[in-house]
């Protein structure tokens, strides 16, 4: 029989709802900053709704009658945890010296591949920095596309012709056009993307809610006010959206960023970024959605510093409270330095924070049996062992438990040696080939791409 652990406590059901009910009284008493002219007019006249100074007022009855009922039923998430990647930094490792570099659409793709292989999913770790910004952006998602079919993409867009390119090939591959929304905090729309979002309601794009408050600096200090504020943002721009493309599905997700006054930064993991993370989760399920379990976000400068080490307690902590998506590995320090050393290294720590979740199993038999069977010949060759060590034991290609002596005969080598001859075997075991029609048609664009782009 398995036997597995949970973690349970943080907010209850009461306090839950208190956060949704201040949400809804921030977004009637402060509103949503629209900045869109066509939005607001075809907001405007609407019932429970007011607009004054480009800020759109929301009566919480609309927010239910268009995004809820709220709690809405939490439905048991039974997959398999999943590995993401990303980050688009604009400097990276060289994956065979070491030293930090501009990254080149060649370093974008070998990342990509080696994340394919791997098995992982998600964006570009890197934004190439040897051809123009607009074509770089393109080439995020065409080159990365040319190689997997699950990692590609950064969503930085400088103009519409970049974005109806991309969202060109985003069909091309069977996808549904879908604009993501960030918000701004405190409580704004982002003026391009918003632009974006009323081009493609015609085409029955989808949208994607999202934000990024830094607790102190865009939103409230504090737990409470910065969850108020950041559910209030995604709630209120969900529910605009929605107004203006009724057809549309909306989906939303939200999350909580402490922010470093010495440094003025935005913080990425350490304790009070893994906090927001299991109070967001209890948050989610509230509203019936996902929050992805930001385990590998860090403000660790090179792949084996030790601060790389809270991302084992974050992923552990978040995958034992029943998270199922683990991301967003793949840089150093926030997202300046991408790193496929670090994917490959966090890629261990997911393994091992789901060898332990896995739990284990217990089988009542007869050890004594066992035991006497051993007396003689001992553990070491017995059919029990032999047969189940490899189940029983976590066992990792980089996390060496060598003794001193075996480490020294063998080269010494640091962590971060193993995980480059890693990723350059996983470089060569690459093998995804993209559907012929489909390759044609994003060759087609991209030659269309460079033309507009390549100046």
């Amino acid at each position: 029989m398995k036997r597995v652990w949970k973690i349970s406590g943080g907010l209850n059901e009461n306090e839950i709802t208190q956060i949704h009910t201040a949400a809804l009284e921030l977004i009637e008493k402060v509103g949503i900053l629209t900045p869109s002219a066509q939005a607001l007019k075809m907001i405007e006249g609407k019932s429970g709704i007011k607009i004054k100074d480009n800020r759109v007022f929301i009566q919480p009855q609309v927010i239910e009658e268009l995004l809820g009922p709220f709690p809405r039923k939490t439905i048991e998430d039974d997959r398999e945890p999943s590995f993401h990647i990303s980050g688009y930094a604009l400097r990276c490792y060289d994956i065979r010296t070491g030293e930090i570099r501009n990254p080149t659409t060649d370093d974008m793709v070998e990342f990509a591949k080696i994340g394919h292989t791997l098995g992982a999913s998600g964006c570009s770790i890197v934004m190439p920095k040897n051809i123009p910004q607009k074509l770089a952006e393109v080439a995020t998602y065409k080159l990365c596309m040319d190689v997997s079919d699950r990692v590609y993409g950064a969503g930085i867009f400088s103009d519409a012709d970049v974005f109806d390119i991309i969202q060109e090939m985003l069909v091309i591959t069977e996808k549904k056009y879908n604009v993501g929304m960030h918000m701004i905090s405190p409580m704004a729309f982002d003026p391009f993307l918003l632009e974006m979002a009323i081009r493609y309601i015609p085409k029955k794009a989808d949208f994607s809610v999202g934000n990024m408050p830094m607790s102190g600096a865009t939103s409230p200090v504090d737990f409470f006010g910065a969850l108020v504020q950041s559910c209030a943002e995604v709630l209120g721009g969900s529910a605009i959206l929605k107004i203006i493309a009724p057809e549309s599905d909306i989906s939303f997700t939200f999350f909580i960023y402490p922010f470093d006054m010495r440094y003025g930064t935005i913080v990425y993991g350490g304790p009070d970024f893994i906090k927001g993370n299991l109070i967001l989760n209890q948050v989610a399920r509230f509203y019936g959605t996902t929050v992805m379990a930001k385990a590998f976000n860090t403000m660790a400068k090179f792949p084996d510093d030790a601060q790389v080490g809270i991302n084992l307690t974050g992923c552990v902590l978040l995958m034992l409270c029943g998270l199922k998506k683990f991301g967003w590995s793949g840089t150093c320090c926030i997202d300046e330095i991408g790193s496929i050393e670090k994917v490959i290294i966090d890629y261990e720590i997911f393994k091992m924070a789901k060898h332990i979740t896995d739990g284990l199993e217990i089988e009542p038999y007869d050890v004594a049996g066992v035991v006497q069977e051993c007396l003689n010949d001992g553990f070491l060759v017995h059919r029990t062992t032999v047969e189940n060590f490899r189940k029983q034991f976590f066992e990792s290609e980089i996390f060496s438990n060598e003794t001193f002596s075996s480490w020294d005969s063998g080269g010494r080598k640091r962590l971060v040696d193993k995980t480059r001859e890693k990723a350059l075997k996983l470089l060569k075991q690459h093998n995804f080939e993209r559907d012929k029609n489909q390759q044609k048609e994003l060759d087609r664009i991209w030659e269309k791409a460079k033309k507009l782009f390549s100046s």
